[in-house]
């Protein structure tokens, strides 16, 4: 159930306590039509790609992206997806994981099989973990709720991703949690990770950029990008993605506050 509030809005407000809230926007409405331009340098020469089965959401996007990327195709399948970006020199990509033909992980995976540096960023619709478990595997580099498009939640991985290289955002970090091994059957950190990768992994699993990571832990940037990657070392990660999905699939980090929207 959700529950009504009026909070001042701010990309993660209508995450409180864990719990979804119901959030009236309208006196930030100015705000937020102002957030793409504030953020145009995260898009600024790219060449865009958009692919999702909701028509709304490719109007949307085109709205948003008017005048800040190149957005050089807007698709409803996989095959015309691969189309457009095989034309196109595409750069980007932005799919849902829902497609009228074909799903989102399975485009990104063979999008990245014709172009590897294509960069992709997938926005959730039905957060399953058979879904993020595919996304990771794919090696899409940013995970975005759908509930968050229009709150910021869209900009805040890209520019994520523009630094730390890919991003989960805190809701599907959140629903990544379900994805816990038995109780009871945790394997020390200590075997595998220093005491600063554990809090910087800790940092990943609740879905914050290195930069936030780095600020909480006060720590260099720098010093908090040689952690991640040497946590990805050591747990055999190909991402930051598939590190969360590995740190509660061993019950390596203690779980966030759940999110009980969405239960798998």
């Amino acid at each position: 159930m959700l529950t009504r509030t009026t909070l001042r809005w701010h990309p993660n407000s209508w995450l409180v306590s864990g719990r979804l809230q119901d959030v009236d926007f309208t006196v930030q409405l100015g705000a937020m039509r102002e957030l793409p331009q504030r953020h145009r340098h995260l898009l600024e020469g790219r060449r865009i790609v958009v692919a999702s089965a909701d028509r709304v959401l490719i109007s949307g996007l085109v709205h948003s992206l008017d005048g800040i990327g190149s957005l050089v195709g807007a698709t409803s399948t996989e095959t015309e997806a691969l189309a457009c970006l095989r034309n196109t020199a595409a750069d980007l990509l932005i799919c849902s994981d829902q497609l009228e033909r074909g799903t989102g992980p399975s485009l990104v995976a063979a999008a990245k099989a014709q172009q590897p540096s294509l960069r992709c960023l997938m926005l959730i619709q039905r957060p399953l973990l058979s879904t993020i478990h595919a996304a990771a595997k794919a090696q899409c580099e940013g995970l975005c709720s759908h509930e968050r498009i229009g709150n910021g939640g869209l900009l805040s991985v890209l520019r994520a991703m523009e630094s730390d290289g890919s991003h989960m955002d805190p809701v599907i970090a959140g629903v990544a949690n379900h994805d816990r091994g038995p109780k009871g059957a945790a394997h020390p950190l200590s075997d595998v990770l220093s005491l600063r990768e554990e809090d910087v992994l800790r940092g990943l699993c609740k879905g914050l950029s290195n930069q936030e990571i780095a600020d909480q832990l006060h720590l260099s940037i720098e010093t908090t990008k040689h952690c991640v990657t040497g946590l990805l070392r050591k747990l055999d990660a190909k991402s930051r993605t598939q590190a969360v999905l590995i740190a509660f699939q061993r019950n390596l980090v203690d779980p966030p506050l759940p999110i009980p929207r969405w239960t798998p």
